[in-house]
């Protein structure tokens, strides 16, 4: 293929079996294409209402299946379906499907052999947007044309798959959110990084919104409003950014000022995306330059092709989706940064695997039987009991992901959980689902503010992208995540060890809780503030529970040392104890001083009891999942490996001690 240019016009003109077929020919298959007869349509499971259909040769066991459809379907319908009776019925074809619909999509699909259900890898582009990336991957299939069949069509599938455009697009983020950064030098290198990143990843949400003609029906808003600020004489952070940002998604239609009317049907959004953080308060005047984000705008917005729809088992597409905003923050954190941590990115594979078998692990203990727990998993429908016991266990029914990072697992069981409400019974759209699900049951911790950030803008997307409504006024805000998912050390966190009527009055908390999640406008910051106050009188509860143990065991062991034995002398104090009680003592006084800190509206340290109250009040987590970080005893503070010993029983007497004395080596060894 001769040029980028080329292979975007042999996209945008794919609107009919005759225009698919110079797209076979640059995959270097025959420049003939056969149609299929009715006898031959149903003997490889073509539905009936894809309007055309041929066939075209390629070398040795190639082939390819031009189609048109109906536009009552997606191309990502049409394609699965194919694919499932293709790979079942001519399985030693190697088939690449393209494919155009009347609705303004263009695309190709193809899978390895020997997975059932096919696993598809394909690119499906608008013909009246077609990207940089939608061509580049176009021009690298034809590149690779020409060799043996099945290394052909291996290849394919690789360039086809995620894999190769991701490498891509992480190479292209970074260069592009250090420039940003860069071009704001009066902050400190830490801020400005962290500057940079909230700015790329709200234009990055606000891509997938654009991709769903959310903002104001234009699925290029971002660029023209860039390019009529330039018009204008610049200035774009300034004039354009802030007030999308704050002025308009922020704030309800109602309330907004002329300049945010100006943006046209854009909806109010809240959740939290669009607040000022700390940072941004910090540095209140610092802006991005328009040369900055020219490029970013340039380089990454508008040459990369933006789904809201995460890949799944079954497919895999050639576009940006949140979960790459995922792995691009793995991609952007330091090397040193990522070893101290312990993040690393989980394969969605992975996510899947753990998550499903987690999910299995809960429903048995429900007491469903194993027939019903894998057809709910396979989101068949139950049985008419069956359904009511998982509706009832489904409404006190709480996940915890301790160590959540970008939301990987968070995203998954958010979107699994929304199915089994639907397979018990749930007639609500999934949309209304998922939002109630997010609000009430979905929990995570994670120490890396980043992390929570973009673990919240995945969760939104998730809800964002299953609503079908197309008029903005009518679009529900986003819930608070603000309590949901917590910036902390879960290892650090005193656990739910008391009864939750011993510190607070349950019911109440949990209505509290729940009404903050929907809350929007000017009722989010007093209930914001009564939940501030019940979190930190309930840590100052768990203080005081603390202190009054500790009274009753100093009182304890006073009164052992001062009793006599059995020869009628006073037992005494001797080296052990004293240092037991000198070490009481300390505690006793740390824990005073940090209820007087609490009390006096210091910050709160990270704890289950005070920042997840509300679950403490509905019996605690049903499940929790996660990929808790995997850092070397090296790289974990001596402080913290004291700590961590003391409270661990894990810790304290690991598995590897043993296994290391045994060959004779250091327990550090081992």
């Amino acid at each position: 293929m001769r040029t980028l240019r080329h292979a975007a016009a042999l996209l945008a003109a794919a609107t009919s079996a005759d225009t698919l077929l110079p797209i076979a020919i640059e995959l270097g298959l025959e420049p003939v294409s056969r149609p299929l007869d009715l006898r031959t349509r149903a003997s490889l499971g073509v539905p009936a209402h894809v309007r055309d259909v041929r066939i075209v040769r390629g070398p040795g066991a190639l082939r390819a299946l031009l189609v048109v459809g109906d536009g009552a379907e997606s191309l990502r319908a049409l394609f699965t379906a194919l694919a499932g009776t293709l790979s079942s019925r001519t399985g030693s074809v190697l088939w690449m499907l393209i494919g155009t619909s009347p609705s303004g999509e263009a695309g190709l699909a193809c899978w390895p052999g020997g997975t059932r259900p096919p696993r598809l890898t394909a690119l499906v582009a608008r013909r009246d947007r077609i990207v940089a990336s939608d061509a580049e991957s176009l021009r690298a299939l034809a590149a690779a044309a020409g060799g043996e069949d099945l290394l052909v069509h291996t290849r394919w599938c690789e360039l086809l798959g995620r894999e190769a455009l991701s490498r891509r697009f992480y190479r292209t983020l970074e260069q592009r959110v250090t420039a940003l950064a860069d071009s704001m030098p009066r902050a400190s290198s830490d801020d400005r990084a962290e500057l940079a990143l909230l700015a790329a990843s709200r234009l990055l949400f606000l891509s997938f919104l654009e991709a769903k003609g959310w903002l104001d029906g234009d699925r290029a808003f971002l660029a023209n409003q860039f390019d009529a600020c330039m018009l204008r004489g610049g200035g774009f952070h300034e004039r354009v950014l802030l007030p999308l940002w704050f002025g308009t998604l922020n704030t309800p239609i109602g309330r907004r000022a002329a300049t945010a009317r100006g943006f046209g049907a854009v909806p109010f959004l809240n959740g939290g995306l669009f607040g000022k953080t700390s940072v941004e308060r910090r540095h209140a005047r610092a802006r991005l330059s328009d040369e900055a984000l020219g490029a970013f705008f340039a380089d990454v917005l508008g040459a990369y092709r933006f789904t809201a729809r995460e890949g799944q088992e079954g497919w895999s597409e050639a576009s940006i989706d949140p979960e790459m905003l995922g792995r691009a923050f793995e991609s952007l954190m330091a090397a040193r940064e990522r070893r101290t941590s312990g993040a690393f990115y989980t394969p969605q594979s992975l996510v899947a695997h753990v998550a499903d078998a987690a999910l299995a692990s809960w429903l048995r203990a429900t007491g469903l039987p194993s027939d019903a727990v894998a057809r709910a998993l396979r989101g068949e429908q139950l049985v008419v009991d069956d359904a009511r016991r998982l509706r009832a266990e489904l409404t006190s029914f709480s996940v915890l992901d301790p160590a959540c990072g970008s939301g990987a697992f968070l995203v998954y069981l958010l979107e699994r959980i929304a199915e089994l409400h639907r397979i018990a019974g749930d007639t609500r759209a999934l949309a209304a689902i998922r939002r109630d699900v997010l609000a009430t049951r979905i929990h995570g911790v994670d120490v890396n503010p980043t992390a929570v950030w973009l673990c919240e803008l995945r969760l939104w997307l998730s809800v964002v992208i299953e609503s079908d409504e197309t008029r903005m006024s009518a679009v529900p805000p986003l819930p608070n995540l603000d309590c949901n998912v917590r910036v902390g050390d879960a290892l650090s966190g005193d656990a739910f060890s008391e009864p939750p009527s011993l510190v607070g009055p349950p019911a109440a908390l949990a209505r509290l809780r729940e009404r903050y999640a929907r809350a929007a406008g000017a009722r989010k910051t007093p209930l914001r503030r009564a939940l501030e106050r019940e979190e930190r009188r309930r840590a100052v509860a768990a203080l005081d529970r603390q202190l009054v143990a500790l009274r009753g065991e100093r009182r304890e062991r006073l009164i052992a040392l001062r009793s006599r034995d059995l020869f009628g002398e006073r037992r005494g104090t001797r080296g052990a104890q004293h240092g037991e009680a000198l070490e009481l003592r300390r505690r006793g006084v740390a824990l005073r001083r940090e209820r007087s800190r609490i009390a006096d509206g210091g910050a709160l340290p990270f704890a289950f009891a005070s920042h997840f109250g509300h679950v403490h009040a509905r019996g605690g987590f049903q499940l929790i999942a996660g990929n808790p970080p995997w850092v070397r005893l090296h790289n974990i503070p001596a402080a913290a490996r004291t700590l961590l010993r003391a409270r661990f029983h894990v810790f304290r007497d690991a598995a590897w001690p043993a296994g290391a004395g045994g060959a004779r080596a250091g327990s550090g060894f081992g």
